[in-house]
C-alpha cells in the first residue's frame, strides 16, 4: 500500500523505493521462515518455532529502509491513523508506552503460541501490532507480514500458493478494516479484543491462497514445459 509521509523522501523516487522496499520486504520474510524452520527446528516438544522481536524490527526495516530516518526503531512520537479523507479512525497508545506494550505482546503472543492454533496467533498478531502501530510508519505492511511469517511458522512449512494471504488481505481491505475494527471496539470496552471475524478472515484468505496453489499445480500438469531438443 503506497504512502506518502515519509521522512527522507516523498513523491516519485518515494514511491519507487516502496516498491522495491516491498520485494526487499517479502525476500527478508521468506529467510526468517526458512531459517527458523531450518536453523531452530523442533525443540523435542512438537512445538514450532516463534518469531520474536528482532524478526518484527527486521521486517520493518526492509519495508521502510531509505524511507524513515530510523527504520526498525520504535517511534519516538505519537501518531494517528486516518482514512481516506483524512478523518481519525484510531488513536494509538502514546509513544513512551510502545516498548511495554510490545514487550507484553510478546509474552502473550507465546502463550497463544502454545495454547492455540495457528489462526489464532496469525489473528492476535495481525491486530496488536497494528492496534500499537510501535513504528512511526509502515505499521501496516510489517504487521502483515509478521503476520505472515506466524502462519507458516505455526503450520509449520511454507506456505504454497499464486497469491499470498499478505497480497489477499490488501484485496479485501473492506473486511480487513471490519475485523480490526471489531477487536478495537470490543478491546475498548471490557479489555478483551473480539478476534473470531479476524480468524475468520485470515481463515478464508488461507484457503485461497491454498486453492490457488491447486490451481497453479493443476496448470502447470496439464501444460507441461516442451523438453529441450
Amino acid at each position: 500500500m503506497l504512502d506518502d509521509n515519509w521522512d527522507l523522501i516523498r513523491g516519485p523516487v518515494a514511491t519507487e523505493i516502496e516498491v522495491i522496499n516491498a520485494t526487499s520486504q517479502i525476500n527478508v520474510l521468506d529467510g526468517l521462515v526458512k531459517f527458523l524452520l531450518a536453523h531452530n527446528g523442533p525443540d523435542g516438544t512438537g512445538k514450532p518455532p516463534m518469531p520474536d522481536e528482532a524478526a518484527l524490527c527486521n521486517l520493518h526495516h526492509a519495508g521502510t529502509v531509505f524511507l524513515l530516518d530510523e527504520p526498525g526503531r520504535y517511534r519516538n512520537i505519537r501518531v494517528d491513523v486516518r482514512d481516506k479523507d483524512n478523518n481519525i479512525i484510531h488513536e494509538p497508545p502514546e509513544w513512551q508506552d510502545v516498548p511495554r506494550l510490545m514487550r507484553f505482546f510478546f509474552r502473550q503472543l507465546s502463550s497463544v503460541w502454545n495454547a492455540g492454533d495457528h489462526l489464532d496467533n496469525a489473528a492476535y498478531a495481525l491486530w496488536m501490532i497494528n492496534w500499537v502501530h510501535p513504528f512511526r510508519n509502515g505499521n501496516g505492511r510489517t504487521a502483515r507480514a509478521f503476520c505472515y511469517a506466524v502462519l507458516c511458522l505455526k503450520i509449520g512449512v511454507e506456505l504454497p500458493g499464486a497469491v499470498t494471504v499478505i497480497d489477499l488481505i490488501m484485496h479485501n481491505r473492506p473486511q480487513y478494516y471490519a475485523a480490526l475494527r471489531a477487536a478495537d471496539t470490543t478491546f475498548k470496552e471490557n479489555g478483551i479484543p473480539d478476534l473470531q471475524p479476524m480468524k475468520q478472515f485470515i481463515g478464508q484468505l488461507l484457503q485461497m491462497q491454498i486453492a490457488s496453489a491447486q490451481q497453479q499445480a493443476g496448470q502447470a500438469m496439464e501444460h507441461p514445459d516442451t523438453p529441450a531438443s
